[in-house]
């Protein structure tokens, strides 16, 4: 790209995980200083580990001013094999009139990992949470999708996919702490003088850590559909010792 062009930002917080065998519509939204760019015009393709496209230059749609497309049966069977390395790139004539080509690393999976919880989970903790909301605002989805954004990364930078984790039930508690952790966060900046705010998100990132830290999980690696063990379960985060630990650690309160 020149120096001299406009710099867009494609909003790609996650590899697209395509589930295999399904119709299902992927995005591309593209910002411009904080706001939505919307495209005149574009292609799609997805190619697959070598290179091969199974959608080849197919025409996007614009939807509220964000580039889509549906991937088919056709395009990706149900009998097609489940594997990372496939690629997806948009080429997008946007506002300055330049065709932009944005490209995210995409996996072929079984099943998406969907999130467990509601509003009604941060509200069993918080009563008069709503009350917080902005006035613009009727829920806390926003900060629920972001929260769960970043547990599927820290989970892909711990060597572990989301897509093959079998127990959704097993990440509702760093959810919702982490959730509650971003919102009284938020709060704290946005209030400045209210200590309480700021308090109760160091309050729910340490209960965060220490949820991730116990975190555990029934995982599929060899991708057949089923757990690989009812006895054996991943960590949200390896251990590695380097030495021997001394004795104080091996007997130091969870809690400590």
């Amino acid at each position: 790209m020149s120096s001299t062009e406009t710099t867009y930002k494609p909003q790609f917080r996650l590899p697209e995980f395509i589930e295999r065998g399904r119709n299902q519509v992927i995005q591309c939204p593209v910002y411009l200083d904080d706001a939505l760019a919307a495209p005149s015009s574009g292609t799609v393709s997805v190619y697959d580990p070598v290179g091969t496209a199974a959608v080849d230059a197919q025409t996007v749609t614009i939807s509220n001013s964000i580039a889509q497309y549906t991937v088919t049966t056709t395009h990706i069977a149900a009998t097609v094999e489940l594997k990372e390395g496939w690629r997806v790139e948009w080429s997008l004539t946007m506002p300055d009139s330049v065709v932009h080509v944005f490209r995210n690393a995409a996996a072929v999976v079984r099943r998406r990992l969907y999130p467990v919880i509601t509003d009604g989970d941060l509200t069993d903790l918080h009563s008069n949470l709503d009350d917080l909301l902005d006035s613009d605002r009727t829920h806390w989805g926003p900060v629920l999708d972001a929260a769960w954004v970043r547990i599927q990364r820290r989970l892909i930078q711990a060597g572990n996919r989301p897509y093959l984790v079998m127990d959704p039930w097993a990440l509702a508690d760093v959810h919702r702490y982490l959730t509650l952790h971003i919102v009284f966060e938020d709060l704290a900046a946005s209030t400045g003088v209210d200590g309480r705010y700021a308090e109760l998100s160091d309050r729910y990132e340490d209960r965060y850590e220490r949820s991730w830290s116990a975190l555990s999980f029934a995982y599929d690696a060899d991708k057949d559909g089923q757990a690989d063990s009812t006895q054996d379960r991943r960590a949200g985060s390896p251990t590695l010792w380097t030495n021997a630990p001394n004795r104080s650690a091996r007997f130091r309160k969870r809690w400590d």
